[in-house]
């Protein structure tokens, strides 16, 4: 498969679950969620956003040296080393919609938030490079878009301060950078790999749709209480 025809195929495969399409997201942006959804939302999504360095350490610990190491390792210290943890702006967003941080991070996580965490666990220790670098890729190149929708949403609909909105406004510029080395890093390993193509597109559909998923669960949580 050509670069081009590869890059369309990642890009719609990914496009099947365009988070900001998902009813969740859209009643967040339309102002329709209470700021018990939204402190609900925090406290649930919060553990895959802790995890998530974790699964940046997994597939740093199974790259040989060399450049694709090294920018996963560049990824991982922004995320804990640079700045305050992106963790702790998750919480000041937790807070800022009413929640206790001790409480937030000691909750359970919901069933479809432990499956997202699970899938990215998996495919950050177990599958392919090609694999797990799709699955990143997935993540990180929805997260601007999505995070500009929420800072906005939660600005303009809900009065939240610059300290709720740290998280998302540090991430609608800068997984720009992080989803444009993902994707540099993928179109170097499958061409390298030719034969790891498929399996790099479906494990970029596989991530997004677990992605979906997770707010399938706040969704019908939502929509029980309604």
């Amino acid at each position: 498969m050509e670069l081009q025809s590869f890059l369309a195929a990642l890009e719609e495969r990914i496009a099947r679950y365009d988070l900001l399409c998902h009813p969740y997201y859209k009643a967040w942006t339309a102002g329709q969620l209470t700021r018990d959804d939204l402190r609900e939302y925090a406290s649930a999504y919060y553990h895959h956003v802790a995890a998530f360095p974790a699964y940046l350490s997994a597939l740093h610990s199974r790259l040989g040296d060399g450049a694709q190491r090294r920018a996963v390792l560049r990824n991982l210290c922004e995320e804990e080393i640079e700045g305050r943890p992106h963790s702790e702006l998750w919480l000041d967003f937790a807070e800022g919609m009413g929640a206790d941080r001790d409480q937030v991070r000691e909750r359970e996580p919901l069933p479809e938030v432990r499956e997202l965490i699970g899938e990215f666990r998996r495919v950050a220790r177990e599958g392919s490079t090609a694999e797990a670098l799709a699955a990143f890729y997935a993540y990180e190149s929805q997260v601007p878009r999505v995070a500009k929708a929420k800072a906005d949403g939660l600005a303009e609909r809900y009065g939240a301060d610059a300290k709720t909105c740290g998280y998302f406004k540090l991430h609608q510029f800068a997984d720009v950078e992080h989803a444009q080395v993902w994707q540099e890093l993928l179109t170097a390993e499958v061409a390298a790999h030719p034969g790891q193509t498929e399996a790099a597109l479906d494990a970029a559909e596989t991530a997004a749709q677990a992605l979906w998923h997770a707010l399938d669960g706040m969704e019908a949580r939502r929509m029980a209480t309604v």
